[in-house]
Parts: C-alpha cells; sequence; structure tokens
C-alpha cells in the first residue's frame, strides 16, 4: 500500500515520506487527487512498532481509530486510518487486530491521568489543604510541567472590564490590572484573596471571556511584557508529534494526555448554577504549577471564543498595561441545539 503526505495531519509523518519518497503519483489511501510523493506504508512501521505500544485489548473500551484521531490526530480522515491502520497493524504481527479494536491505553499511563480525576473528588469532597503533594511528584507530574515556553516580549495581551455603571470614559491603565485582594473573587485559576491576571492573546477573545452581550460598553487593556523581563508559561495548548518522542513515548504520553484533561477543566465554562466547588481542582493544580515549577503562569485554550487562547499570569508585576481602549459590543452571534428527549408512545 502506498501513503502519501495527505494521508496525514501528523508533521513528522508528512517530513519523512517528503525526505524519503522515490516516487510521485495518486494516492490511492486518501481522497487526495494531487500528484504527490508517494511511500510504502512499511517504511512506517518502525514509527507505528513503538506508537501502539502503549496501547492494550480492553473490551470496554475505545476503538483504536477513535483513540488515535482523538487524543492524536495522526491522519487527515477518519477512511485513510482505517484503511492504514489496519494494514500496519498486520504487518507488525499486533495483538491489536485491526482499526476498530477496543482498547484502553496500558496500565501505567492509565494510571497517571486517571489519578487526576481522584484527585478533583478528594479536593472538592474530602481534604483541601493536605493533600498527597508526594504522590503527584512520584507519578512524575512536576517533569510533565517542567516543559515551559517563554512568551516573546512582542506579543500584545489583552484584558476587557465591562461597564456597568453607564460611564462612557475607559478604564485608566492602573485600574485594568487584576483587582485588590479584598475584592478579588474565585476564578477559574484562582482562589478567592489571591488575585491572578487573566490575559487573552487577541481582543475577539477577552470579549467572548467576559460574556459581554449586545450594546455592552467595554474598556479593552492592551498589556506588554515589561523590558529586562521574561514570562514562563505552562502551555496547555502544545501539540506535539509522538513521534518525535520516541524511546520515550509512554511518559509523553502521560504528559500529554494529563494536560489535555487538566486543560479541558480549564478551559470549562461554569454556568450560572454551577457551584464555585468546581473551581477548586484547577486552583490547586495552578498552585502546584506555581509553586512547584517556579512558572510565572499557564497558557490554555478558551472554551467561549474556538481558536482563542487565554493567559493566566500568577503576578502581574512582569506585564504593564500601556493602552486603554472603550469599545461597545454591536454584534453577537448565538447558536444552540435541541437538548430535550422525544418520549416514546
Amino acid at each position: 500500500m502506498k501513503v502519501c503526505v495527505h494521508c496525514f495531519n501528523d508533521l513528522e509523518l508528512k517530513r519523512f515520506i517528503i525526505s524519503n519518497s522515490v516516487e510521485k503519483g495518486k494516492c490511492d489511501s486518501c481522497s487526495n487527487s494531487i500528484v504527490s510523493e508517494l511511500l510504502n506504508v512499511e517504511e512506517l512501521l518502525d514509527f507505528f512498532a513503538e506508537f501502539i505500544e502503549i496501547f492494550e485489548n480492553d473490551e470496554s473500551g475505545t476503538p483504536l481509530i477513535n483513540i488515535i484521531q482523538n487524543d492524536w490526530n495522526i491522519f487527515s480522515e477518519e477512511k485513510v486510518c482505517q484503511n492504514i491502520l489496519s494494514d500496519l497493524l498486520v504487518s507488525l504481527n499486533s495483538s491489536l487486530f485491526n482499526a476498530n479494536t477496543k482498547v484502553c491505553y496500558v496500565y501505567d499511563i492509565e494510571k497517571s491521568t486517571l489519578y487526576w480525576e481522584m484527585l478533583k473528588e478528594d479536593l472538592k469532597w474530602k481534604r483541601r489543604f493536605l493533600t498527597d503533594i508526594n504522590g503527584m511528584i512520584e507519578l512524575g507530574w512536576d517533569s510533565f510541567f517542567g516543559k515551559q515556553n517563554t512568551l516573546s516580549p512582542s506579543r500584545p495581551l489583552y484584558r476587557a472590564r465591562l461597564h456597568f455603571n453607564g460611564e462612557k470614559k475607559p478604564f485608566s491603565n492602573k485600574d485594568m490590572g487584576s483587582p485588590p485582594k479584598r475584592k478579588s473573587s474565585s476564578g477559574r485559576a484562582n482562589p478567592q484573596g489571591i488575585p491572578f491576571l487573566y490575559l487573552s492573546t487577541d481582543i475577539n477573545t477577552t470579549l467572548y471571556e467576559t460574556r459581554a452581550i449586545y450594546l455592552d460598553d467595554v474598556s479593552i487593556g492592551e498589556f506588554r511584557i515589561k523590558d529586562n523581563s521574561k514570562i514562563i508559561v505552562v502551555d496547555f495548548t502544545e501539540e506535539e508529534s509522538p513521534f518525535l518522542h520516541m524511546g520515550n513515548l509512554p511518559e509523553y504520553a502521560k504528559s500529554k494526555l494529563l494536560k489535555k484533561y487538566i486543560s479541558l477543566d480549564l478551559s470549562k465554562p461554569i454556568r450560572r448554577f454551577d457551584s464555585e466547588l468546581e473551581y477548586i481542582p484547577t486552583q490547586f493544580i495552578c498552585e502546584f504549577i506555581r509553586y512547584i515549577t517556579g512558572a510565572d503562569g499557564i497558557l490554555f485554550d478558551s472554551s467561549l471564543h474556538k481558536g482563542g487562547k487565554n493567559i493566566v499570569l500568577f503576578e502581574q508585576d512582569k506585564v504593564e498595561c500601556i493602552s486603554v481602549a472603550m469599545h461597545q459590543v454591536i454584534k453577537v452571534e448565538i447558536e444552540a441545539k435541541n437538548i430535550s428527549f422525544k418520549k416514546k408512545h
């Protein structure tokens, strides 16, 4: 079977195909009709031999094709994944018979990621101030958050504040920072009384994050990193090919999946009737990151604005608001789906 770069989303596999291809043509494995570099699928066996070892058979698990696409986004489409993966599994003589075999991650990976679910319940309902930090470190969580990125000094960041009193004058630069300790309420990342600075990487995202509605007046502040300052964040949005971590793939899988599950909780919007107890696990993990890894903050996806990213800084002393502009919301789009159940007659 021949494959091409259009069969995959994974950048490492794309690069490998381009570098090692000796022929061009139309690929039979995917629906793309463009003439491109072709490679025998057997050339990819070394990549997948280690990769499939992080899974094991589980009759109550998830089809392999689904877990690979949802967690790793390796193939360009499901049909391509079905064809190529089934062929590779036969060549590898794997106990995972085909792409639809139900699987779970191997125990060591499952143990690390399931600990997050147990920790959430423990923090909300059992104990809050004497949590087993040693258990987290034994699982390697400190190293999972140890890979950090430095924010570009030229990158603008934004924060929005709603006007509730009809005032048509923008807030001052000083008032766009995090609130005073005594006025600081609980947030997704911070507990009450410990203010963090919530920023977004673009203006639209910060408007969504404030949940501004039609004709709301909003002050939007632009922030920059101060001269001679460096901000290091744990990046929950980072996507890397698993094939960059050959030889250490199980550890990378633990880190990636843990960050994914925590990121979902960080991004999950709290509804009006939800309890602030839902904040506690992510508040805890931010404190763990702050004091165990020494990072200045976190970067994560916005759930309110697709493609948007949010940054939480544990301290605001390394950034400054350089300008504030007044905006008015002139358009709001709402999309809904029917979640009611039809009664059976």
